[in-house]
């Protein structure tokens, strides 16, 4: 039954990566699988493991909208700011890599991005999946459908996160956006341009 399921996620595409990835969590591993499909999208098929008793928690199914053919080539282009892999790693036109481990909403849990559009100027797309209090990782429509673009950077302290998107040939934009941790929503804060 494994293997049939395994053929027909794979059968359409041009090729498949399959990752397992069991440095970027202290709780899970993650295991990619990603399908190319003859448009240049994806099929993304993330399976979350918990890493002490190795049990089967959550299976997640993502339709990516438009993928280069250099994404999603390389196991190793991932980034986690919980286990440190790859964290410090330079990121080139707002890449971050195709598949990022992180708390994004401040509470103490990991959480994960994953690239679902390779973009343009500003930089690729993520769709990005929150952890709830039962271990089960939930779409987050705002941080998905408003923020797109990975954080360049994080303030725990104020719990905010912040995007530099290429705006121009001479300027970039920078957003904040803020998460209230007594509502569980995130709010829009500012947008200012930044001139090079």
């Amino acid at each position: 039954m494994k293997f049939l399921i395994c053929f027909a996620f794979f059968s359409f595409s041009t090729y498949g990566q399959v990752c397992l990835h069991k440095n970027l969590s202290k709780s899970f591993n993650y295991n990619v699988k990603v399908a190319r499909m003859e448009t240049n999208s994806c099929k993304i098929k993330v399976d979350i493991i918990e890493k002490e008793s190795n049990r089967h928690l959550q299976t997640i199914n993502i339709d990516s909208e438009f993928i280069f053919e250099e994404d999603f080539k390389k196991c190793s282009t991932v980034r986690s700011y919980i286990s440190g892999f790859n964290k410090n790693k330079e990121d080139i036109d707002n890449d971050y890599g195709d598949f990022i481990v992180a708390d994004f909403n401040f509470d103490g849990k990991e959480d994960f991005a994953v690239k679902t559009d390779s973009g343009g100027n500003g930089g690729p797309n993520y769709t990005y999946y929150i952890q709830n209090e039962k271990l089960k990782f939930e779409l987050d429509q705002f941080l998905t459908e408003t923020v797109r673009f990975f954080p360049s950077s994080f303030d725990k302290t104020k719990k905010t996160l912040s995007t530099f998107v290429h705006a121009s040939a001479s300027s970039s934009s920078e957003s904040i956006y803020g998460y209230n941790s007594k509502t569980k929503k995130w709010k829009f804060i500012k947008e200012s341009i930044v001139k090079f």
